[in-house]
C-alpha cells in the first residue's frame, strides 16, 4: 500500500510540473490598424490634399473675464489680443495670460445692442463698434494698443436703421473711391473702412475716407444683396484693395467691389466663370 502510494504522489506531482517545462502556448496579439481622423487632413494652397502629418498645436483656454455674446478678436503686430466682450474691450499683452479692460468710458459706448471688433492689419487701428438699438451705431477706435481712444457716437453712414453691423478696412484701389485715397499730401487715411449692415431688406455699405470717424459715401447695394431679408456677413478685402460681402441667398454668391465701394457687382459659385 505504501508503493502504491508513493506512486500516486510522483504521478501527481509529474503531471503538476508538466505545464511548467512543457511548450508554451504562444498567442498573438491582433493587429490593430490606424484608423486616421477623417475631420483631420491636410491641404496644400490649391486646397489639394497632401499627405504630410498635420502641425502639432497645443491650446490653452484663456478666460477673459466678461462675457462675449457674438465675440470678435483682433491681434496688432505688437502682440497685443483685443477681445470684443459686448461693450467692453478686453486686451491681453502678455499671450492671454491675463486681461484687462481698455475701452474709455467717454468716447466709447456704454452700452451695446450689438458687438462688432477690428483691427486694421494695416495700421493697427483697433475699432470697437457697438449697435445702439436700431437707430445707429457707436464706433470708437485707438492707434496705441488701447491707451487712448477717440469715438463718433453716431457713425452709421448718412441714414439710420442699422442691423447686423460689420466692419473692416483694406488698401485702396486707383478708381472709384479710391481715386481719392491716392492722393498724396491729404488727410485721407491710409486705408479704406468699411462699414455695412442690414436695413430693412438690403445691405448698405458705406466707405469711409478719414479712418472710420465717418461714413458719409456709399448706400444700399442693389440686386440679388436686397433678398432674403438682406442679411450677411463678414467683409473681406484682398491684397489688391478688392472688397468682398457675401449676402444670405439660396445659392452661394458674393458681393465684390474693386474700386473701394463706389460701385459693386455680383459673382455666383458654379454659374460664373472662374468660380
Amino acid at each position: 500500500m505504501r508503493g502504491r502510494a508513493m506512486l500516486l504522489v510522483a504521478l501527481m506531482v509529474t503531471m503538476s510540473l508538466s505545464g511548467c517545462f512543457g511548450k508554451e502556448e504562444v498567442v498573438e496579439e491582433p493587429i490593430i490598424e490606424e484608423v486616421k481622423d477623417p475631420r483631420v487632413f491636410v491641404t496644400d494652397k490649391a486646397g489639394n490634399a497632401v499627405d504630410i502629418p498635420p502641425i502639432d498645436m497645443t491650446f490653452q483656454f484663456s478666460d477673459v473675464g466678461e462675457t462675449g455674446k457674438e465675440p470678435s478678436i483682433g491681434i496688432t503686430s505688437s502682440g497685443c489680443i483685443f477681445f470684443i466682450a459686448m461693450e467692453k474691450v478686453m486686451r491681453s499683452c502678455d499671450y492671454s495670460e491675463t486681461w484687462e479692460e481698455t475701452q474709455d468710458p467717454v468716447q466709447c459706448s456704454p452700452t451695446t445692442s450689438d458687438p462688432y471688433g477690428w483691427v486694421d492689419p494695416i495700421t493697427d487701428r483697433i475699432f470697437n463698434v457697438q449697435m445702439i438699438g436700431l437707430e445707429t451705431s457707436w464706433i470708437c477706435w485707438s492707434d496705441d494698443d488701447g491707451e487712448t481712444w477717440l469715438g463718433n457716437p453716431h457713425d452709421s453712414g448718412t441714414t439710420p436703421i442699422n442691423d447686423h453691423i460689420k466692419l473692416a478696412s483694406g488698401p485702396w484701389t486707383s478708381a472709384g473711391y479710391g481715386a481719392l485715397g491716392q492722393l498724396t499730401g491729404s488727410t485721407i487715411y491710409e486705408t479704406a473702412v468699411y462699414y455695412c449692415y442690414n436695413k430693412l431688406v438690403g445691405i448698405f455699405c458705406f466707405t469711409s475716407f478719414d479712418g472710420g470717424a465717418t461714413f458719409e459715401a456709399g448706400g444700399q447695394i442693389v440686386g440679388l444683396a436686397t433678398t432674403n431679408g438682406g442679411l450677411h456677413g463678414a467683409i473681406s478685402t484682398a491684397p489688391d484693395g478688392t472688397v468682398y460681402v457675401t449676402p444670405r441667398v439660396e445659392t452661394p454668391s458674393v458681393i465684390v467691389s474693386k474700386d473701394n465701394g463706389f460701385s459693386w457687382f455680383e459673382r455666383t459659385m458654379g454659374e460664373d466663370v472662374g468660380t
